[in-house]
């Protein structure tokens, strides 16, 4: 199957596909996450990613992490988008409502850009070495009595945590810095790139002779 590079900005003009501005999206926003920029910002281009990436899985016949909450919920894809899409549609647009407020938690942020990264890796069997770094450090922080996990999972999850010393006890501010500290370490890991499949095959062309 054949795969390239990411592309890159120094030439000036990019040939792009949906892969790529998915994962130019969650790149930034896990950088601006960690870095401490504004919540919306890192709200939105995770919003994008994960939109572009929920509409690949869907005609590409990969199940994403939408598809799943869908069926666990008994409700069809659209609504579990729809609710997933709340703040972004307020965040982005202005034609209704222009003058209301919106009560926005910043912690919204983190389940959002979890599902981006998370995805990417479902559809393209691979990961930018800023989404692998952000989920791990997600799962750090989300299994809260490890000990009460599978026995197979207990060890995995366990080195998760301890590639993130202290950051389960840390305040929010405290958790980015140990976040970027990982970050900056892994972006120079050759070990840690990944191949990415950047091919887009719909369902249907993949049953045609």
């Amino acid at each position: 199957m054949a795969r390239r590079d990411p592309p890159s900005a120094k030439s000036g003009t990019l040939r792009l596909n949906k892969i790529d501005v998915a994962e130019a999206h969650i790149v930034s926003a896990v950088k601006l996450f960690f870095e401490n920029g504004h919540p919306v910002s890192v709200y939105l281009l995770a919003s994008a990613a994960r939109e572009i990436l929920t509409t690949l899985g869907d005609k590409m016949g990969v199940e994403t992490l939408l598809h799943v909450m869908s069926e666990w919920k008994g409700e069809p894809l659209k609504e579990t988008i729809k609710k997933a899409h709340g703040f972004a549609r307020f965040f982005k647009h202005a034609d209704m409502d222009p003058t209301a407020f919106l009560e926005f938690s910043e912690d919204e942020v983190d389940g959002i850009l979890f599902i981006a990264c998370h995805d990417f890796g479902r559809i393209t069997r691979g990961m930018p070495v800023h989404a692998q770094v952000y989920e791990a450090f997600f799962l750090a922080q989300s299994y809260k009595h490890v000990s009460k996990l599978p026995l197979r999972n207990q060890r995995l999850v366990r080195n998760i945590i301890k590639a993130f010393p202290g950051v389960r006890s840390a305040d929010r501010r405290e958790k980015k810095r140990i976040g970027l500290a990982v970050l900056e370490k892994a972006l120079v890991d050759p070990a840690l790139r990944m191949e990415i499949n950047r091919d887009i095959k719909l369902a249907l062309e993949a049953v045609q002779p």
